[in-house]
């Protein structure tokens, strides 16, 4: 049966792919976000399919649509800019959050919010996370975190149907080259011959989740039926490399000649950031399938693709580099 879903942040990385695969399963989507619909790659052969509808809005104002699901996928990515923007991001993350949430109380939807999977390392500190440093890392880990405590809320108080998503790092093809998640900056770098650079040693230890798994762990928490509390699962990757590791494998399957360099580590960076996916396994049938290098391997082609498809257009130190 055709649904109606909203996938709030639907131009982004994770966005773009979650509504295709929506489309594919026969559904109508209603992509909703600040950014161009051009700016997905993703989405350019999806534009014309009449189930498919692109509005431009941001949920940090109220909206209003008829629908089963909604997808609350919005956030400003924590690496993408170089300057924190703490009051928007809070915005985004809480105002947001409450206007899905309004919505779906309306409609009578279910939410599935993606949160972060920084979370469970911010909890565990002694220390409060959210100090005068106010990183942009600290401030979505936070605003997230509200989110969170937002979805529990109306579950408890209106018997929402309430889903959160704990995501820990995705890569893979359809995401902008200019991307700074560290998988496709060091694809760019590797491909183009420039240094890659590591912040710290690179002993931090870390899994990626191919984008095709990710959007599967996603729709089966939506799919997966009520038990009249908000579920939360982590979704991730299940193969633990290190950054340097990282690194080294991409120039080996790129042919690169690039170097690989250091850079002073971050204050708040973790040693280790490995997602638990027990919940996953047990209550979704879920893990992921892709292997780091099959994955890495279908990156590296698509970045390959892209490159050429945009050879006519000249790219600045500055614009790979922000």
């Amino acid at each position: 049966m055709q649904k109606r879903v909203v996938v709030l942040g639907g131009v982004g990385f994770i966005g773009s792919h979650l509504c295709r695969h929506l489309l594919n399963e026969g559904n109508e989507v209603f992509c909703i976000d600040i950014r161009d619909v051009t700016n997905a790659p993703v989405l350019r052969e999806v534009k014309r399919n009449p189930a498919f509808h692109y509005i431009h809005h941001n949920i940090i104002h109220p909206f209003g649509i008829r629908c089963d699901e909604i997808y609350n996928l919005t956030a400003p990515s924590m690496v993408r800019y170089n300057k924190a923007l703490p009051v928007e991001t809070l915005k985004i993350s809480m105002l947001g959050s409450i206007h899905a949430l309004d919505t779906a109380r309306n409609e009578r939807a279910r939410v599935v919010l993606a949160s972060s999977g920084t979370i469970p390392a911010l909890i565990s500190r002694n220390a409060p996370a959210l100090d005068a440093r106010c990183t942009t890392r600290h401030i979505v880990a936070e605003s997230k975190r509200a989110a969170e405590v937002l979805h529990h809320a109306y579950n408890t108080e209106f018997g929402l149907d309430t889903r959160i998503a704990r995501i820990f790092n995705t890569y893979g093809g359809g995401a902008d080259l200019m991307d700074q998640r560290v998988v496709m900056k060091m694809v760019m770098a590797a491909l183009q011959n420039r240094e890659i650079v590591i912040e710290g040693s690179g002993e931090q230890m870390r899994t990626f989740c191919y984008i095709g798994d990710m959007v599967e762990g996603l729709a089966k928490l939506m799919a997966i039926a009520a038990n009249g509390h908000t579920r939360l699962v982590s979704f991730g990757g299940d193969e633990e490399i290190s950054i340097l590791d990282l690194a080294e494998r991409i120039r080996q399957l790129t042919g690169s000649k690039s170097r690989i360099v250091h850079t002073a580590a971050r204050r708040e960076e973790s040693r280790r950031r490995i997602p638990d996916l027990t919940t996953a396994r047990n209550e979704l049938g879920w893990k992921p399938h892709t292997s780091l290098e099959e994955g890495l391997k279908q990156t590296i082609q698509y970045a390959e693709h892209e490159l050429k498809q945009r050879s006519g257009a000249i790219y600045t130190w500055v614009e790979l580099n922000n």
